[in-house]
């Protein structure tokens, strides 16, 4: 069974502050998942005993709403984690989905031999629970934006961060590579509405699509977007 190495994980913050013996004994519980798109990680309400962390491709976390229908709770990329909170909580139980939405690799971690290293290394705790404060704060401002403010504001927010997060800085080009119900799930709009907006931003001359890829033509106009 392929495992993580100590290089694919040591700059994740759950893992920064654990030296390398620790860091070896949690490793060796862990196993690389090889995905293909749709496959499923976990499914709502199984029991909880590993976290994840993404290291190829794209894994979305959905939840069923009492109506039945699946909203997109989170986009996750190479270097993000997931289910980690989990570990910290009375409920054992994963309280969405996770499912890739390319072909992906996923490195999945038991959360028991995670919570001994804790246990065995106590100023670990103060060094994570830090990590976790600025993640969960990041968290609420992205909470906030989906409920305060319009879906206009939200979408022109997901390409200020796209844009950001994007590897040829300087080009103005946003590659979307998810489809756009899956993103218009993840802002809680309808997918109409995102097509709607998007034209909106086009005839102001702000964007310029082209099949998935957004073009910014006018960054400091998107910047300043209301």
């Amino acid at each position: 069974m392929v495992k993580p190495t100590i290089e694919e994980v040591r700059s994740h913050y759950l893992f920064t502050a654990i030296e390398g013996s620790a860091l070896e004994e949690v490793l060796q519980t862990s196993r690389t998942l090889t995905l293909s798109p749709e496959q499923h990680i976990f499914m709502q309400g199984e029991e909880a005993d590993h976290f994840y962390l993404v290291a190829e491709g794209q894994v979305k976390l959905t939840r069923l709403t009492m109506e039945g229908n699946e909203k997109v709770i989170e986009i996750l990329q190479p270097g993000q984690s997931f289910a980690e909170a989990i570990m910290f909580m009375r409920a054992h139980s994963y309280p969405v989905t996770a499912t890739a939405l390319s072909n992906a690799k996923v490195f999945a971690f038991r959360s028991q031999a995670f919570m001994h290293i804790l246990d065995s290394h106590p100023g670990l705790c103060q060094s994570l629970l830090g990590n976790l404060a600025m993640r969960l704060r990041r968290q609420l401002q992205e909470i906030e934006n989906l409920t305060m403010k319009n879906a206009s504001y939200r979408v022109v927010n997901f390409f200020k961060n796209e844009l950001d997060k994007s590897e040829n800085q300087g080009d103005n080009v946003i590659r979307l590579n998810v489809q756009k119900q899956v993103i218009a799930s993840r802002l809680s709009i309808q997918p109409e509405t995102l097509s709607r907006i998007l034209a909106n931003l086009k005839k102001q001359g702000i964007v310029e699509s082209e099949g998935r890829d957004i073009l910014i033509k006018d960054v400091n106009a998107l910047i300043d977007y209301e």
